[in-house]
């Protein structure tokens, strides 16, 4: 049985956690045998209970959900050392069920801990690996679980988990990378946008009223900065209200089919960010794809699972057609070539595969290249997109600074 506690720790501080026992006897042992002072325990089945959530208020409820939403999405992160651990274990000859109870309390992701206790006690139930997993469909992802599914009918989970260890390490350094690199990029802009705001809302009305309280007549650019000014101090309110409304209405129009159409058309035609976005689909293909077929996945079944995987719908629709061609009697590169996503190197490369029958080594070959082919193509789309947002924000700030200056130099020129 699950349970979560809350306690006290000999420093005083609060200590919360999930604990596995068979009994709550048990639990409050094992708690104070961890040299904590028990305050609260209560059963845990993973989500909020229906009982203790008809107690609290809609907006509390709201809140945990959201927030037990996210901290599985969070404990996604976990999958690779999860899997890495396992992988060791069993690699040295350890049951399956005694290396998940091993991990357990390694596991410092309180809510990761909680799924891998849940594994541990439908293993004892008799489940299968793979069925355990399936109850967790936010954490651990189809092409997982159809891997593990492989694995146990060949006799070779251990491979198969060590295989898949890589695959979420891989997965999690790229994604890393990514974000460490367009992080600076995305700051410049957050942070040029508030000194362009503070300067039109806070200075430029001050220097409004000087200069009408002159009576001159202003310079066009200096009128048109001055009008933007007054209608952002004004209306600012708003305008938030306006962005706000926008952006929800564009988040629920890209739920829609065909919403979602449109944003994966614009995501692979975007300048720049197209290149890279398009670079990130041959990866996530051709590797998945060439994992998969490696651990014996039936060919058909490796494409329905990497349509997923690549998350965009133009190019999911495209896979299914190179899937209809190959089950119609196709070769894997004709079809893929007819489909008409893959750049024409990665279809020769493919084609080279199928010729010396290791399609799935070179498919993971091609995204091996393609991954350190992302990183460069990251790195210098960084170092292109910083200069670029400087060089717009000192032109922006270079106009505003100009706009004001030019009823002073008029002034000069008339008293000189």
């Amino acid at each position: 049985m699950i349970f979560e506690y809350q306690a006290l720790n000999r420093k005083g501080d609060t200590v919360a956690d999930v604990v596995d026992a068979p009994s709550e006897q048990a639990a409050r042992q094992k708690i104070r045998g961890m040299g904590l002072y028990l305050v609260k325990l209560e059963e845990h089945g993973g989500k909020p209970s229906a009982a203790s959530s008809a107690s609290r208020s809609g907006i509390r409820r709201a809140y945990e959900g959201l927030r037990y939403y996210l901290d599985l999405k969070f404990s996604s992160r976990q999958v690779g050392i999860f899997s890495r651990q396992l992988s060791v274990l069993l690699g040295a000859g350890m049951p399956l069920l005694v290396a998940i109870n091993d991990i357990i309390d390694q596991v410092d992701n309180r809510n990761f801990k909680s799924i891998v206790v849940d594994i541990k006690e439908k293993l004892e139930e008799g489940s299968s690996f793979s069925a355990c997993l399936e109850r967790h469909p936010i954490v651990f992802t189809e092409m997982y679980i159809n891997m593990v599914r492989v694995g146990e009918s060949l006799g070779s989970l251990d491979q198969v988990i060590e295989r898949l260890a890589e695959l979420e390490e891989k997965k999690n350094i790229l994604k890393g990378k990514i974000q460490a690199a367009l992080w600076y990029p995305a700051f410049l802009i957050f942070f040029a946008i508030l000194v362009v705001l503070f300067i039109m809302i806070n200075i430029i009305p001050s220097l409004t009223r000087m200069f009408l309280e002159l009576g001159k007549d202003l310079p066009l650019p200096t009128r048109v900065v001055m009008g933007f000014s007054d209608f952002l101090a004004s209306f600012w309110p708003l305008l938030l209200a306006v962005l706000a409304a926008g952006a929800l209405f564009v988040r629920k129009y890209v739920k829609t089919p065909e919403g979602r159409r449109k944003a994966d058309e614009l995501k692979l035609s975007i300048p720049l960010v197209g290149n890279l976005y398009r670079k990130l689909v041959v990866l996530r293909f051709t590797q998945n794809l060439g994992v998969l077929l490696s651990n014996r996945v039936d060919i058909m079944k490796s494409f329905e699972i990497v349509k997923k995987i690549v998350v965009n719908s133009v190019i999911e629709e495209k896979i299914d057609e190179a899937a209809d061609r190959i089950r119609e009697g196709s070769s894997v590169s004709t079809a893929l070539a007819r489909a008409d996503f893959l750049p024409r190197l990665v279809i020769g490369m493919i084609a080279a595969g199928e010729a010396s029958d290791r399609l799935d080594a070179m498919l993971q070959n091609i995204g091996r290249v393609y991954e350190t082919e992302l990183d460069l193509t990251v790195t210098s789309l960084t170092s292109m997109i910083e200069p670029i947002i400087i060089i717009i924000m000192g032109v922006v700030i270079g106009l505003i600074v100009i706009a004001v200056l030019l009823p002073i130099f008029e002034m000069n020129l008339i008293l000189q």
